[in-house]
């Protein structure tokens, strides 16, 4: 039988404070675990999550499905796993002991929580792992699978991720995108996944006048 339960962590002072919530199987086992620290900062767009007694909980630092993660493991290998973790955190997998003072909660409590931790973590920047916001990297354009001046383009970064330019961030003119083969240097933007599989979002760090070929990233 599947169960829920939260447990608060208080710290020296109010700031310190963590709220876990766990979904475990029968033998401890954790299929799902949210955090939310009250010296996160809630990222914009989100809501924060609300306690019974009325208080927030902060921003989420934890939003990791077992079943999501083990699949990341079994495609992508080490560097998804790295990915991941960049995004939803990091958890000792394995099973867990209840304390005393965990308070078990209903399954629409929990997936409230849930929720929440998920908004909070797709909203919040990501510094850490092997590519965080801000990073710049060398790619070579790979696809226009709409043609020049529609959607946007991907990136071969020399990873197995998809990484991918939106249109956003080139040119206005469609004749003055980058073709098929084109180096350059770009920065990551963002980091999500869908259905498992991780997305680099790029932008080029720097754009030629109209008319003008793209520039070759300078040696590092």
């Amino acid at each position: 039988m599947t169960r829920r339960f939260r447990i608060q962590s208080p710290g020296k002072d109010a700031d310190d404070t963590a709220w876990y919530w766990f979904e475990v199987e029968d033998d401890g086992w954790v299929m799902r675990q949210a955090v939310f620290e009250a010296a996160l900062e809630v990222p914009h767009s989100c809501e924060p999550l609300r306690n019974p007694d009325g208080t927030t909980s902060g921003g989420a630092s934890m939003a990791v499905a077992q079943a999501q993660l083990a699949l990341v493991r079994e495609r992508f290998g080490r560097l998804g796993v790295q990915l991941h973790q960049a995004v939803y955190g990091a958890f000792t997998e394995g099973a867990v002991e209840v304390p005393p003072e965990a308070v078990d909660v209903a399954e629409s409590e929990f997936e409230r929580a849930w929720s929440t931790a998920l908004r909070h973590r797709h909203f919040s920047h990501y510094d850490t792992g092997p590519l965080p916001e801000g990073a710049r990297l060398t790619g070579m354009v790979c696809a226009l699978p709409w043609g020049p001046g529609r959607t946007g383009l991907f990136v071969d970064i020399n990873a197995p991720v998809d990484a991918f330019v939106d249109i956003a961030w080139l040119p206005f003119d469609p004749g003055d995108w980058p073709a098929v083969g084109t180096v350059a240097e770009f920065e990551v933007v963002s980091l999500r996944f869908s259905s498992a599989r991780p997305q680099v979002r790029l932008r080029p760090t720097a754009a030629p006048p109209p008319g003008e070929p793209w520039p070759r990233p300078a040696p590092r």
